[in-house]
C-alpha cells in the first residue's frame, strides 16, 4: 500500500493495522479480529437488563465494512466471536455473510464454549510467522508471533488540562502481540507491561501510537 490514511498504521513488514480494530496482512491476505461478543445485548436482556440492541447492527456493519474494503482470503476472528449461546443463530447468520467475501477461521475463546458442534471452532491458528490464539490459557511456546485477544487493552490519552480520552489499544511486545477488543461494549482494561512494548491507540478516525518512553495508562 503505497500511501496509509490516518486510522492506519505499518506495524511491520506487509502488516497493517486499521483503528476500525482489525490487523491485515497484505501479502498473506488475513485479515485479524478479536472478541466480537456478538449477542452481549441478547444475554443482558435474556438476564433482565434493558440494554439498546444496537451492539450486534454495529458488529455487522463494521466487520463488513472491513471484509469488503481489504477482501481477504480470510478472516481470522481470535475467539469470543460470542458473549454466549443467546446469540448462536444470529452468530452463524454473521459467518454465514462473512462467506460471501472470504473463509472465516473462528478459534475458540473462553466465551465460546457453548458454540461446540454449532460451529466450527478452531483452538488455534498458524501461519509461517504468526500463531493465533484466543490467549485465555497458557499455549506451548513457539517460534511463532503469538497474536492474541482476550484482553481487552485499552490506552488513555490526556491534554494535560483534565481532558482523558481512553481509546482500544494494539499491543505489540517482541513475541506477542494483543488484539483491541472488537466490541463496542468492550470499555477496555488496564494492561500490566511485563516487556517493553508498542501500544497504539485505535479509533476509527485516526490511530496514535504512544511513545515508548511514556508512562502510559494501558
Amino acid at each position: 500500500m503505497s500511501s496509509l490514511r490516518p486510522n492506519q498504521a505499518l506495524v511491520a513488514e506487509e502488516i497493517l493495522l486499521d483503528g476500525r480494530l482489525a490487523l491485515f496482512h497484505q501479502r498473506e491476505r488475513w485479515l485479524a479480529v478479536a472478541d466480537l461478543h456478538f449477542g452481549y445485548e441478547l444475554s443482558q436482556r435474556a438476564a433482565g437488563r434493558l440494554v439498546p440492541m444496537w451492539g450486534m447492527a454495529s458488529i455487522t456493519e463494521r466487520l463488513l465494512q472491513l471484509v469488503d474494503e481489504y477482501r481477504p482470503s480470510r478472516l481470522i476472528i481470535l475467539g469470543d466471536l460470542v458473549h454466549d449461546s443467546a446469540a448462536a443463530v444470529e452468530a452463524r447468520e454473521l459467518l454465514k455473510q462473512v462467506r460471501k467475501f472470504c473463509e472465516p477461521i473462528v478459534v475458540a475463546g473462553n466465551h465460546d464454549r457453548q458454540l461446540r458442534g454449532q460451529i466450527e471452532l478452531f483452538q488455534s491458528w498458524e501461519t509461517e510467522d504468526f500463531h493465533f490464539h484466543h490467549g485465555h490459557c497458557a499455549t506451548e511456546r513457539s517460534d511463532r508471533i503469538q497474536i492474541i485477544g482476550h484482553h481487552h487493552p485499552a490506552g488513555t490519552i490526556s491534554d494535560g488540562a483534565g481532558l482523558r480520552l481512553k481509546c482500544p489499544a494494539f499491543v505489540q511486545q517482541s513475541r506477542c502481540w494483543i488484539m483491541p477488543a472488537f466490541s463496542p461494549w468492550a470499555s477496555g482494561t488496564k494492561w500490566t507491561q511485563d516487556e517493553p512494548s508498542r501500544v497504539w491507540l485505535c479509533s476509527p478516525e485516526r490511530i496514535l501510537r504512544l511513545p515508548a518512553s511514556e508512562p502510559a495508562e494501558i
